[in-house]
C-alpha cells in the first residue's frame, strides 16, 4: 500500500515531531479522581489471559471473569478482521467499583499508555434506552474494544518510532471522531450479540426523526459531535454510527478495516486523510456522504401522526422525561431545549401550565448538584397526585454517581424531601404512598427493592445473584404486584412478580417491551417495538394479550395513562420531542373482544404461543392487527403458573423447562382446538421458562495467571523514551548554529500510584546542562501529590525551581494547596555583578461554579466563586514578606425574552499584593492562547527591574487594553458583557482536499465593558463590541477568529481596532 512506503525526505519533518514531542514527558493523574480513588481502596488483582490484561478489584472477581469472556471474543472477532496479522500487546484493561456512568478507551500518546476502563455497572436509565443494560458491561466493553484494535493498526515508520520511543501516538486518531465512534457504535450490536444502539428504536427512531426534518438533505457537518440538531447524543454518534453503516452495506465491511490499514501505515496521518479514502473506496469523504444524502432522499419515506393522535405540548425539548397523574389528567414533564434550560413543568389536562421551574442550585451548600431530564428516572405521581417523585443521578463528593429520590410537591415544585444513597435507577410509588420500589444496582447485579420512605429500610424484592439487567418498576394499583422490565439475550422484555414474590414473563419476545405503566389492576399500558419503531401498547395482565394503541411517525417515549380512557407520551418530532395522547378505546375493545383461551391442566403441556404471541418466530403484525397470546397454566390467579422466586427450588409442575420437553407437544386435552402441531419452543424465548438471568455471551477464557497486583510493577521500565536533537541559529550572528541535545523519559506502574519523567538537556552555546524531574504520587487518593523540581540554564541566567503540590475535587469544585519555591540567578555582566532574586513560600486556590445552560443561548444561569492566596517571606531576596490574595465572582443571566440565543456575563476581580514592591502586578495585554494584531503599537509602561522577575508574573487582563498595560499593587475590576449567537452548525468533511473537516458552529456579536481601578486611585475603562467566528478543525481542534473595537475613557490611549485568533 502507498502510504506505508517510507520515504527519504522526511527526516526535516521528524525532527520536528521529535522536537515537539521532547516536551511531553510529563507527569499527571492517569485516571480520574474517582477512578484512581477506587483503585487505591480496593484490593486490586491482575487477571491475564491469551490477548486481555485485566485489573479488577478482588470483590468483582465474577463480573472481571464475565467481561473477560465477552471481551476476548470480541477482541478475537475484530483482530480477524483488521487486514495486518501482526501480533499485538494485549489489551490493557481497568475495572473499577466506581460508579461513573462511563467507559473509555485512552489512546496511546506521549507519557501515556493506550489503556481501557470499564465501570462494574452503569445507573442511568439512558444506557437502557440505548439497548445497554445496565450490566451489560461485557457488551459496552466490546464497543470498547473497537476503539483499542483500531487505535492498534499501526505500521511503517510510526510503528518503529513507537516501538523505540514507547509510544508517540497512533496515526489512527486522526480518522476524526465520527469514523471512530460510528465504527465502534456500528460493530457495537454485530459482536455475537444483537444488543446496543444499532438494535435499539430509541436511537433508530432519533435518527429518523432527525433525518425526516430535514428531508434527507444534510451536510458533513452532521457529522460533529457539536451540531446541535442532534443533541444530546452528537452527530459523531448517531450520524457517524448511520454513515459506517452505510459503507459497510455497500462497500463490504473489509474496506472500513482498509482505510484503517491506510491510516495506520500513513507518514503524515492529520493530512490528506479524505485522500486515503479515495484510495480504498473511490471517492472522498465528501463525495461518499453526498452518496449517503441521495441514498437517504430516495428511501425517505414522510410519516405524519394519525388522526388520533393528539398534541398537548408542541415542543418539550430535545430530550425529556414524561409523567402522568391518572386521577386528574394532569402531565410532569422535565424537559431541556437548545434554547431552553432543564425545567419542570406540570400541566393541566387542557394544557394549562400549573408551574414551571428551573431545578439547578447555585449557593454553595446546595443540596444536589446535577438536574436533568437524562439523569433522571422513575417519575410518578401519588396516587392522589399531592406529590411527584422522582429518582436523579448526582455526584458524590468523590465525582462518582450517587442517586437520590426526590418528593416535589406536585401544586408548587418545590422539592421538600430527598432520600440519598440509592445506588441505581426509579420506579414508582406505592398505593398509600409510604414506600418506593426502585432499581437497585450492586455488582453487575440489578435487583427490586422497596424503600420504606418513613424508616428509611431496604427490603428487598428480587434475588437476582449476576448478570441481571432491569428497567423502572411499575407497582399495581392494590399495591401488592409489580411489573418491570428485564434484559435477555433478545432483548427487554416484562416479568410480573407476584405478592408471595414468584416471577413469571409477560412478554419473551424481545421487542424492547419497556417502560410499563398499569391502568387497572389487569391492564397495562407499555412500549413495544413494531415494525422497527417503539410504540405504545396495552396488555390484558391475566392472559398475556396484547394490542397496539399508536402508530406515531418515529418514536414514542414515557407511556402514562391519564384517566381510563387515554394515554399520555412522548413523541419524536423531528429534532425535539412534543407530549401527544392517544385513546385507548380501541386496544381495550380489541383485547375485550378477543375468545376465552382454552383451559389448561396443570400436568398438560402448556399450549404454544400463537402466531402473534410474544416468543413467537414469526412475521411483524401489520399495522392495527392485535398481537395476542394464549395464557400460560394457572394464568388468572393459579399458582402453578408462575415460575418461583429465584434463589428457591423450581416446582416440578409442567412450567418448568424440563417438565416442558418431557411433555408431547401432540398431548390432547379436554378443552384444546384440533390445530396443527406447534413449533418447537426455543427455551430462551419460553414465555413459560423460569425468570432467570440471561446467558453470558463469550467463550471460555482460560486464565493464564490472575495475582493480587504488585505496587511497583512496570515503574521501572519507562513507557516513554525519547532522545532528541536539534540545531539553532545563534543570537548573536544568526548564522552560526549550536547543537542541543536530549533525552525525555516517562514512566508510571500500571494503577497510576507513582509517576515520573525526568528530562535532560545539553547545548554547545551554554556548555551545560539543563535538567527538570517531577514526580506523582496517588497512593492518598482522591489526593494527588505532585513535586518537581528543576535546574534551566538559559542565555543569561540559570533558574532552579522547586514545586510540591497537593490537589482534589470536592464534588465539582477545584482544591490545591501547597509550596513554590523559584530561585533564578541572573549571570555578572560588565555593567552589573550576579543578581539572585528568590521567592518561595505556600499557596492555596479553589474555584467553584454552579450553572446550567442551553446548547444555543450558552450559559443561562450561572455562579463563579474564585480564590487563590499566597504568602512569600523575604521575597526578592528582601526583608519583606509579600501576599497574593484574589477573589474573582462571575455571574450569569439569560438573553433578552424570546431569542433564546444570548446571554448576559458580569464579573468582578480583586488582587491584591500586600507588601509588593511598586509595580508588580501587571494589570492588561493579551491573554494566553490569543494572536492578534492591532492598529497600535504596544504602549506597555518600562518592564519590572530584574529583581522582581523570579520566574512568575503576577497580571490580570483588563478587556480593551489588550496593547497595554499598568503597574500596580492592587486593582479592582468589573466586566460586563453580552453576546448573541447567530447559529451556523455547517460542516465540511475535508478543507482543501488535504486538511481536515472544518465545522462552522456560531457567530457572534458582543457588547461590553470593563472598569479598572488600580491601587485605589487611578481609574481605567473601556467599552466596546466584537464579532467571532468559531470553527472547529478536525473535530477536535477549536479555532476563533474575531474583530474587536474599543472605546477607552482615557483619551491618551485612543480607540482600539484589533483583529486575532484564539485557540
Amino acid at each position: 500500500m502507498s502510504a506505508s512506503s517510507g520515504s527519504a525526505r522526511q527526516p526535516a519533518l521528524l525532527a520536528c515531531l521529535l522536537l515537539l514531542t521532547s516536551g511531553c514527558a510529563f507527569v499527571a493523574p492517569r485516571f480520574p479522581q474517582n477512578v484512581q480513588a477506587s483503585f487505591a481502596r480496593d484490593d486490586m488483582h491482575k487477571l491475564t489471559t491469551r490477548s486481555l490484561e485485566l485489573y479488577y478489584p478482588a470483590q468483582l472477581r465474577a463480573t472481571a471473569l464475565r467481561v473477560a469472556a465477552r471481551m476476548e471474543g470480541c477482541v478475537d472477532r475484530l483482530r480477524d478482521d483488521a487486514w495486518s496479522r501482526a501480533e499485538r500487546k494485549r489489551v490493557l484493561v481497568y475495572l473499577t467499583s466506581a460508579d461513573f456512568n462511563n467507559a473509555y478507551v485512552q489512546s496511546e500518546f506521549a507519557s501515556t499508555p493506550q489503556q481501557m476502563v470499564l465501570p462494574q455497572h452503569m445507573t442511568l436509565e439512558q444506557f437502557n434506552l440505548l439497548g445497554l443494560g445496565e450490566t451489560d458491561i461485557g457488551d459496552v466493553a466490546c464497543h470498547e474494544a473497537v476503539h483499542y484494535v483500531q487505535m492498534q493498526q499501526v505500521g511503517g515508520l510510526w510503528n518503529t518510532l513507537n516501538v523505540l520511543s514507547g509510544g508517540l501516538f497512533q496515526p489512527n486518531i486522526f480518522t476524526e471522531s465520527w469514523f471512530l465512534e460510528g465504527l465502534a457504535t456500528y460493530y457495537e450490536g454485530r459482536l455475537g450479540k444483537d444488543t446496543g444502539r444499532p438494535h435499539s428504536p430509541v436511537w433508530r427512531g432519533w435518527w429518523e426523526g432527525a433525518v425526516q426534518a430535514r428531508r434527507g438533505e444534510l451536510n458533513a457537518g452532521y457529522l460533529s459531535p457539536e451540531h446541535r440538531a442532534l443533541d444530546p447524543f452528537g452527530g459523531n454518534y448517531l450520524s457517524g454510527m448511520h454513515f459506517v453503516e452505510y459503507l459497510a452495506k455497500k462497500y463490504g465491511e473489509k474496506q472500513l478495516w482498509k482505510l484503517v490499514e491506510e491510516q495506520g501505515n500513513s507518514i503524515i496521518p492529520p493530512i490528506a486523510v479524505t485522500l486515503r479514502f479515495k484510495r480504498v473506496y473511490g471517492k472522498d469523504i465528501g463525495s461518499l456522504f453526498s452518496e449517503y444524502e441521495e441514498s437517504l432522499q430516495q428511501g425517505l419515506q414522510v410519516r405524519e401522526r394519525p388522526a388520533t393522535q393528539q398534541v398537548r405540548v408542541p415542543d418539550a425539548g430535545y430530550f425529556s422525561r414524561l409523567a402522568g397523574n391518572p386521577k386528574d389528567g394532569s402531565t410532569a414533564l422535565l424537559s431541556v431545549g437548545r434554547e431552553q434550560i432543564t425545567r419542570l413543568s406540570v400541566h393541566e389536562r387542557d394544557g394549562r401550565e400549573r408551574f414551571s421551574r428551573s431545578l439547578v442550585q447555585l449557593l454553595p451548600g446546595r443540596k444536589w448538584v446535577l438536574a436533568s431530564p437524562s439523569l433522571a428516572s422513575g417519575m410518578t405521581f401519588s396516587r392522589d397526585g399531592a406529590w411527584l417523585y422522582l429518582v436523579s443521578a448526582d455526584v458524590d463528593q468523590l465525582g462518582s454517581y450517587t442517586a437520590k429520590l426526590w418528593r416535589v410537591d406536585a401544586r408548587t415544585g418545590d422539592v421538600v424531601r430527598m432520600w440519598d444513597g440509592l445506588e441505581g435507577m426509579g420506579g414508582d410509588i406505592s398505593e398509600d404512598g409510604k414506600s418506593y420500589v426502585f432499581v437497585e444496582v450492586r455488582g453487575d447485579a440489578a435487583n427490586l427493592v422497596r424503600l420504606d420512605l418513613e424508616s428509611g429500610r431496604r427490603e428487598r424484592l428480587t434475588d437476582f445473584k449476576a448478570h441481571t439487567a432491569l428497567g423502572p418498576p411499575a407497582t399495581s394499583p392494590e399495591g401488592q404486584r409489580q411489573v418491570f422490565p428485564m434484559s435477555g439475550v433478545e432483548g427487554w422484555d416484562l416479568v410480573l412478580r407476584e405478592p408471595d414474590g414468584s416471577l413469571r414473563w409477560l412478554t419473551r419476545d424481545g421487542l424492547f417491551n419497556y417502560s410499563p405503566r398499569w391502568l387497572d389492576a389487569d391492564h397495562l399500558a407499555f412500549l413495544r417495538e413494531h415494525e422497527g419503531r417503539l410504540q405504545v401498547h396495552v396488555m390484558t395482565v391475566s392472559t398475556r394479550r396484547i394490542a397496539r394503541v399508536t402508530d406515531a411517525p418515529h418514536l414514542t417515549m414515557d407511556v402514562a395513562p391519564v384517566g381510563e380512557d387515554s394515554v399520555v407520551f412522548l413523541n419524536r418530532d423531528g429534532t425535539n420531542f412534543s407530549v401527544d395522547s392517544a385513546p385507548l378505546t380501541q386496544a381495550l375493545a380489541e383485547l375485550q373482544a378477543m375468545s376465552e383461551p382454552p383451559a389448561a391442566t396443570a400436568n398438560a403441556a402448556p399450549a404454544e404461543p400463537g402466531v402473534d404471541a410474544p416468543g413467537a418466530a414469526s412475521s411483524p403484525t401489520p399495522a392495527g392487527d392485535p398481537v395476542a397470546t394464549t395464557p400460560a397454566p394457572g394464568a388468572a390467579g393459579d399458582p402453578e403458573g408462575f415460575v418461583s422466586f429465584p434463589g428457591q427450588p423450581v416446582s416440578s409442575d409442567g412450567g418448568t423447562p424440563e417438565a416442558l420437553a418431557q411433555a408431547p407437544a401432540d398431548a390432547p386435552t379436554a378443552d384444546a382446538p384440533v390445530t396443527p402441531p406447534p413449533p418447537p419452543t426455543d427455551p430462551a424465548s419460553d414465555v413459560n421458562g423460569p425468570v432467570v438471568p440471561p446467558v453470558v455471551v463469550g467463550r471460555d477464557v482460560t486464565v493464564l495467571s490472575d495475582a493480587p497486583y504488585s505496587t511497583l510493577e512496570g515503574f521501572f521500565v519507562p513507557n516513554y523514551r525519547v532522545p532528541y536533537f536539534y540545531t539553532v541559529p545563534s543570537n548573536i550572528d544568526g548564522e552560526d548554529p549550536y547543537f542541543v541535545a536530549g533525552v525525555a523519559l516517562a514512566g508510571q506502574d500500571r494503577l497510576g500510584f507513582h509517576a515520573y519523567s525526568l528530562m535532560l538537556t545539553y547545548d554547545t552555546q551554554e556548555e551545560q546542562p539543563s535538567l527538570s524531574f517531577a514526580y506523582g504520587n496517588a497512593q492518598l487518593s482522591p489526593f494527588y501529590i505532585q513535586a518537581s523540581a528543576s535546574r534551566i540554564r538559559e542565555t543569561d541566567r540559570t533558574d532552579l525551581q522547586g514545586t510540591l503540590f497537593a490537589s482534589r475535587t470536592f464534588w465539582t469544585t477545584p482544591v490545591t494547596f501547597g509550596v513554590l519555591a523559584l530561585d533564578r540567578r541572573f549571570d555578572a555582566t560588565d555593567r552589573r555583578p550576579q543578581l539572585i532574586t528568590r521567592l518561595i513560600g505556600p499557596e492555596v486556590g479553589a474555584s467553584y461554579f454552579a450553572g446550567e445552560g442551553t446548547s444555543y443561548g450558552g450559559t443561562q444561569r450561572g455562579l463563579g466563586l474564585s480564590l487563590s492566596a499566597g504568602v512569600f517571606p523575604k521575597a526578592f531576596t528582601r526583608d519583606s514578606t509579600v501576599g497574593d490574595v484574589r477573589l474573582e465572582v462571575d455571574g450569569y443571566l439569560g438573553g433578552l425574552p424570546f431569542t433564546g440565543k444570548d446571554n448576559f456575563q458580569l464579573s468582578a476581580v480583586g488582587r491584591y499584593l500586600p507588601g509588593a514592591p511598586d509595580g508588580l502586578l501587571e494589570v492588561g495585554g493579551i491573554l494566553p492562547g490569543e494572536v492578534f494584531f492591532t492598529n497600535r503599537d504596544s504602549t506597555d509602561q518600562a518592564p519590572l527591574p530584574l529583581q522582581l522577575q523570579p520566574g512568575l508574573a503576577f497580571s490580570e487582563y483588563l478587556r480593551g487594553y489588550e496593547d497595554h498595560t499598568f503597574r500596580a499593587r492592587s486593582v479592582l475590576i468589573a466586566n460586563a458583557r453580552y453576546r448573541y449567537r447567530f447559529i451556523i452548525d455547517y460542516g465540511w468533511a475535508s478543507t482543501l482536499w488535504l486538511l481536515p473537516s472544518l465545522f462552522v458552529s456560531q457567530f457572534e456579536v458582543e457588547g461590553f465593558g470593563s472598569l479598572a481601578r488600580t491601587d485605589n486611585r487611578n481609574n481605567h475603562g473601556a467599552v466596546g463590541g466584537s464579532a467571532t467566528l468559531r470553527l472547529t478543525v478536525g473535530q477536535a481542534y477549536a479555532l476563533a477568529f474575531f474583530y474587536q473595537y474599543a472605546r477607552r475613557f482615557d483619551e491618551r490611549f485612543g480607540d482600539l481596532h484589533l483583529v486575532g485568533m484564539t485557540f
